[in-house]
């Protein structure tokens, strides 16, 4: 049985939506990766701060008891989260001293998600451009 091409653009659409479709479904992923049932909290010396999509990330530069420094990379929420509170990609700047509520990651790697971004003083980061 041959099947008639209905048009050129008919096939292009069909082909279209189906990589939509796709992307779409790829592009997303869960939290499930962090214990959202153990939450620290974590002072330290921002490093970077990436402000991208799908989502933000800090390195924290957190005193190990030791005398040294651990890295933390925390992811956050999506650029348009931070920006409906008034973030910008200046917002955290390396050098500035935070504390972060933080859900640490179920496989006891060093880092988690960050649930609050506090000032040292412990008023809420706001951006200060």
């Amino acid at each position: 049985m041959d099947i008639p091409m209905r048009t050129p653009y008919a096939m292009s659409a069909v082909g279209l939506l189906a990589l939509s479709i796709g992307g779409t479904a790829q592009a997303h992923h869960s939290a499930t990766q962090y214990d959202m049932a153990n939450m620290v909290a974590m002072s330290g010396t921002v490093k970077e701060f990436r402000y991208t999509n799908p989502h933000t990330w800090i390195s924290l530069m957190v005193p190990d008891g030791k005398g040294g420094e651990q890295q933390w990379d925390v992811e956050g929420p999506a650029v348009n989260m931070l920006v409906r509170k008034g973030w910008t990609s200046a917002t955290l700047k390396a050098g500035m001293k935070i504390k972060l509520k933080v859900a640490l990651r179920k496989d006891g790697a060093i880092g988690g998600e960050w649930e609050a971004v506090l000032e040292i003083d412990g008023k809420p980061v706001e951006n200060k451009q």
